[in-house]
């Protein structure tokens, strides 16, 4: 009689276990509603506020063999990430890197990013990478009254030196520190603007140029946000959204 009522006990105990797993299960797919938690890493996106944008490289759950490093000092963040693969000087879109970002507040935004050449003594080696915003309404180089459009949009003049199908080759000047610059066309630098006109989701994209160049952090400002401001290194990360 005991050894039945222990039985019939053992039954309904597991019984129970089972309902409560199934009642875990449910709360754990409860989980995924949160919206921060994006399930692909594509769906990430980078929320303009006031008119600034400000991201850290490494946040980029796919770096495409680019590699994640603390070796060089007074990075910002939690790494850096720098480019060992084969340099790509004319073929951009080799370690290519996606950055969605929400544009809140529509205008003409200022490009810089924070960066390094990490191997050398040459000031012009080590130290270009590709940028393109394929879907902005505009973008293009600024020095004066003289703007350059990237190779491969339609739009002339173009800049001096490389460039290809809407990307830009974006460069520093400089070695033994961390640079706000992003400039492109060789020796007449033009900086860097993107136009949006409409608020909603955009595209930017970076890949490998030049083997040994860092990248830290970049900012996306309205041209009514002054540089001191948008490149302040105490400024916090962007939030970020699901698309």
């Amino acid at each position: 009689m005991s050894t039945k009522f222990q039985t019939i006990g053992l039954s309904l105990s597991l019984l129970f276990s089972l309902f409560s797993c199934s009642s875990d299960d449910g709360a754990s797919d409860n989980d995924g509603l949160n919206p921060i938690a994006c399930n692909e890493t594509e769906n990430i996106v980078y929320e303009e506020k006031d008119g600034l944008i400000t991201v850290e490289f490494e946040s980029n759950p796919n770096l495409s063999d680019w590699q994640k490093e603390t070796a060089i000092n007074e990075f910002l963040g939690t790494h850096y990430i720098i480019w060992k693969g084969d340099q790509s000087l004319n073929n951009p879109g080799n370690g290519l890197l996606t950055y969605k970002i929400q544009i809140n507040n529509p205008g003409t935004y200022r490009f810089l990013w924070r960066s390094r050449i990490a191997q050398g003594t040459s000031g012009t080696e080590h130290n270009d990478s590709w940028l393109r915003f394929a879907d902005a309404d505009d973008f293009y180089g600024q020095k004066d009254q003289s703007t350059v459009y990237p190779q491969g949009t339609g739009q002339t003049p173009n800049p001096n030196g490389a460039s290809k199908d809407g990307w830009f080759k974006i460069y520093l000047n400089g070695t033994g520190s961390w640079k706000w610059q992003a400039k492109t066309s060789d020796n007449d630098p033009h900086q860097i603007f993107v136009v949006f006109d409409n608020p909603g989701i955009y595209t930017m994209e970076v890949s490998a140029r030049s083997s040994y160049h860092a990248l830290d952090r970049f900012t996306l400002f309205n041209t009514n946000v002054s540089v001191e401001t948008a490149t302040d290194d105490a400024n916090e990360v962007s939030a970020t959204l699901c698309d």
